[in-house]
């Protein structure tokens, strides 16, 4: 059996082999700090206290309207599983911007190759970052569904980001003067530089002790939770799915290859979801098998939510809105 799980939109699950910004680190012996040292980005947040920013949400995927170096308005994919943010090869060209280097880097069904731009200006109506080193790849764009770009980790880090999934729109906020006074669960975050936020999880099986993972914080992912392949074979997680199926996603690597079907429930915090469809990797190269994480949380869970990312303080804060109840919308063929 065939069964559709995660949509191509996993294309933007980037994990780059050597991060593409971290914090200012030790010169090599024989060379200066100056030379050895990326430039910092700059930050410009002219919206005093908070800035609100419509959205485009399609299938649980976000797009926002980003300026590139004072370009038109260019529509962004934001990707909290992007390491750093980056530009379509064509996207790029047009604008004109200098390509240098090459990278490789870890995406759903293998791995990715592009290059970098330096000083690039990222502006989101009152809120801009400049002077970022962005990648530069071939997207593989499907028909219906347009960008040009992926706001990754980079510039999200900068900032307290509130999505509101259900109206629709994004507050970013000065993480210097932001304070959070309500009452959603707060789920601790691990970050570490130049990688993509993980929460702790555990996924609940019937008849079997719960397995501990450490699942990727993953806006641009669609569906709601996927293993790596990993942790698969460790914890014989196949034999432990209430039912099976197949699925596969065509990513920026390839094809990725799945084993679908439900569990007993997912724990995260103190939340439980309850019988949701889980996807199992089956790859052998590609994001779906590192073992730097134990798989991912996609849009189908964030949805459910208010999602206050607080990177400063490394909290993801989670205030449940009128769709936490509501049913998973994977086509699973009743599985």
């Amino acid at each position: 059996m065939r069964i559709v799980f995660f949509s191509i939109w996993v294309l933007v699950l980037l994990v780059l082999t050597e991060p593409l910004h971290t914090n200012a680190q030790q010169p090599r012996k024989g060379t200066s700090a100056r030379k050895s040292q990326q430039a910092v980005p700059t930050v410009r947040f002219n919206s005093g206290a908070a800035l609100k920013i419509p959205l485009d949400i399609d299938n649980n995927i976000i797009r926002m309207q980003v300026r590139v170096n004072n370009s038109k308005p260019l529509k962004f994919i934001f990707d909290t599983g992007a390491s750093a943010s980056a530009i379509s090869s064509q996207r790029a060209a047009e604008l004109g911007l200098k390509t240098q280097g090459r990278f490789q880097g870890n995406a759903t069904g293998g791995s990715v190759q592009g290059s970098f731009t330096k000083g690039v200006s990222l502006s989101v109506q009152g809120a801009e970052i400049s002077n970022l080193l962005v990648a530069s790849f071939p997207f593989s764009i499907p028909p219906g569904f347009e960008f040009d770009g992926i706001i990754g980790c980079d510039f999200i880090n900068q900032f307290v980001v509130e999505i509101d999934y259900q109206n629709k729109f994004m507050n970013l906020y000065n993480p210097r003067t932001y304070t959070y006074s309500g009452k959603g669960e707060v789920i601790p975050l691990l970050l570490a530089v130049g990688r993509t936020p993980l929460v702790s999880t555990k996924i609940i099986l019937e008849g079997r002790p719960p397995v501990e993972a450490k699942l990727e914080v993953d806006t641009g992912a669609d569906g709601t939770f996927v293993i790596n392949s990993p942790l698969v074979r460790k914890e014989k997680l196949v034999e432990a799915l209430l039912k099976t199926g197949q699925s596969s996603n065509n990513g920026a690597g390839g094809e990725q290859r799945l084993l679908v079907g439900r569990v007993k429930a997912v724990q995260l915090g103190r939340l439980v979801f309850d019988n949701p469809p889980v996807g199992l990797s089956q790859d052998t190269q590609g994001a779906g098998a590192s073992e730097e994480n134990d798989g991912v949380i996609g849009g189908e869970i964030f949805r459910r939510f208010k999602v206050i990312l607080d990177y400063s303080c490394k909290r993801m804060i989670l205030e449940p809105n009128k769709s936490f109840n509501g049913p998973y919308n994977v086509e699973m063929s009743g599985i």
